[in-house]
């Protein structure tokens, strides 16, 4: 029986955990009560407290970490929709990838109901002890609307009663809170973003063994699953393009049918994931299935290009003739610098900005200076012979002007787009969607890449249509169009997240932009440990490869 390697994919981990919402805050047409996948630390999609009760409670969150070593979560939302407390608790356990060492509250302020649990036992927390939090802080508490001091307070009881005094090199005991305040209509504000693999097996399993787990860990493993790779295949492409435009298309063909052969196994796992969206996983056993399908396509896909990385770096070569390749980059950076003006005024030009392209400018300068920056930093590496510095330099600043130059493609191609359902509009609303998502790859979750993959396939069979079946055509358009505006209001929820845990609003993001472009990545999470050399805040360039091997150079060394 063949094995398949199974990694942990680890998502992206906000450095800055004090969530504020503001007017990047987007309702999506969701079921709004539904329990989720716990994404921070932090999080208040309710509004229900203010600046400076959020800075308190993650003061309070980073004192539990310091005290035992324990992640304390606390998340705001309005009522549990029609579940017990502890049902809804028990549920959002589920999704949100909790293993030993867990502790969840969940409060819902339009009931005042709460449900305080320790799924798994927590060392040094008794259930006594809860029932005290309970009893003395937590209910008084929710009870009289005080719901940040709710999270406070038993942020404080945690770090008096929650488990030894530990090393930080030792094992870290997990504890999470979650203080859930829903709110009616907020939709899919939060959803699906896996904040870690913690409870995940890193090993070789087959798929025999893989069907022996339970959903409740297949699913948020199978979802993050699709994410990383999608991300790693994305950014292979880019590479791929820019070795071909380097040395020609034959010098890369063996990696481009590599990148195509990957792109081929995930559109088959984004319609398997479409099928359980869809509820057309008739039981539990085809459920898992569904499931174990994805993971080990992906995976095997992911292990293809992990494969090809050593060859294909030989072929690009990046630090050989260094200066060259900074004088050509510095030359495109101010090519695409030139666009920006025009392209700015055109959009100034529209009755109406699509919300795909509002922040196109402002996010294009942005890459545009980043790139400049690289160039400028491989320049002075290549001085003091670094070549892996140099090496991160190049790849940076080539992927932050692909990006840059997607965004004003996108920018420009917006007057285009309409309400109707022809299919020449509604292959425009796909490419502006595609367009979105890709250029904010780096925080985009799996609901939002598969609603795309799925709106790219009906789009394609309705032109297949379009000649034998009009009336067949058209029904399949709309339902692409459907599923693109989907893609989209899950792209700007996963967007509005991602700069709720940086602390920003929309149109402002400075040196964190080609983070949320996926011009770089955790390297750190990607097991590509820093060796003195190039990289921005922990996070190197990504690069060709599956997601173990992405941010592998420009960090000083080869892994």
């Amino acid at each position: 029986m063949s094995s398949v390697h199974i990694r942990r994919v680890p998502a992206f981990v906000s450095t800055l955990l004090t969530v504020i919402v503001g007017a990047a805050v987007i309702a999506a047409p969701a079921a709004a009560k539904e329990p989720f996948h716990l994404p921070t630390q932090v999080v208040d999609p309710a509004g229900a407290l203010s600046g400076a009760q959020l800075a308190d409670v993650q003061r309070a969150v980073d004192g539990v970490e310091s005290a035992h070593d324990i992640a304390y979560w606390v998340v705001f939302v309005n009522d549990f929709g029609g579940l017990s407390p502890r049902d809804w608790t028990d549920q959002t356990v589920a999704k949100s990838d909790f293993g030993a060492h867990d502790v969840i509250l969940a409060i819902a302020t339009d009931q005042r109901k709460f449900d305080l649990q320790a799924p798994l036992e927590v060392e040094g927390l008794t259930g006594g002890e809860i029932q005290k939090i309970i009893d003395d802080d937590l209910a008084p508490a929710v009870r009289d609307g005080r719901f940040a001091d709710a999270a406070v307070t038993v942020g404080d009881d945690l770090e008096d009663v929650g488990g030894e005094e530990t090393s930080h090199t030792g094992t870290i005991v997990t504890v999470v809170i979650v203080a859930v305040i829903l709110i009616a209509g907020f939709g899919l504000l939060l959803y699906a973003r896996s904040r870690s693999t913690r409870n995940q097996p890193d090993a070789s399993f087959t798929a025999d063994q893989l069907a022996g787990r339970p959903l409740h860990e297949l699913e948020p493993w199978s979802r993050e699953v699709l994410t990383t790779v999608d991300r790693a295949v994305r950014t292979s492409a880019d590479e791929v393009a820019a070795a071909v435009g380097e040395f020609g298309a034959g010098a890369v063909a063996p990696y481009a049918e590599s990148v195509a052969a990957a792109r081929a196994a995930l559109a088959a796992s984004f319609a398997l994931r479409q099928r359980i969206d869809d509820g057309l996983a008739t039981d539990a056993d085809e459920h898992r299935r569904l499931l174990v399908e994805i993971i080990t396509t992906c995976s095997d896909a992911d292990a293809m290009l992990d494969r090809q990385v050593p060859t294909f770096d030989a072929v690009r070569d990046l630090a050989n003739d260094a200066t060259s390749r900074l004088d050509a980059l510095a030359e495109r950076s101010s090519a695409v610098a030139a666009r920006v003006p025009d392209v700015e005024t055109g959009l100034g030009e529209l009755s109406a900005v699509p919300v795909t392209v509002a922040d196109n400018i402002v996010l294009a300068r942005d890459h545009v200076g980043f790139a400049d920056d690289c160039i400028a930093q491989g320049r002075d590496a290549a001085a003091a012979d670094q070549h892996g510095s140099v090496i991160g330099a190049i790849r940076s600043a080539e992927g932050a002007l692909d990006q840059a130059s997607r965004l004003l493609d996108a920018a420009d191609d917006a007057d285009v787009l309409t309400e109707s359902t022809e299919l020449s509009d509604v292959v425009a609303r796909v490419r502006a969607a595609s367009a979105y998502i890709a250029t904010r790859r780096g925080v985009i979750g799996s609901i939002a890449l598969t609603r795309l993959s799925e709106a790219r396939r009906l789009a394609d069979e309705a032109a297949d249509l379009a000649e034998s079946d009009e009336d067949a055509s058209h029904g399949t358009a709309a339902r692409s169009s459907d599923l693109a505006a989907q893609a989209v209001d899950a792209a700007r929820v996963d967007v509005a997240e991602w700069l709720m845990t940086q602390g920003m609003s929309s149109g402002e993001y400075g040196d964190l932009a080609p983070v949320l472009s996926g011009v770089l990545v955790d390297t750190v999470l990607n097991g590509a440990m820093h060796n003195g050399g190039y990289s921005h805040g922990g996070r190197s360039p990504a690069s060709f490869g599956g997601s173990s091997s992405s941010g592998r150079i420009g960090v000083g060394d080869r892994r």
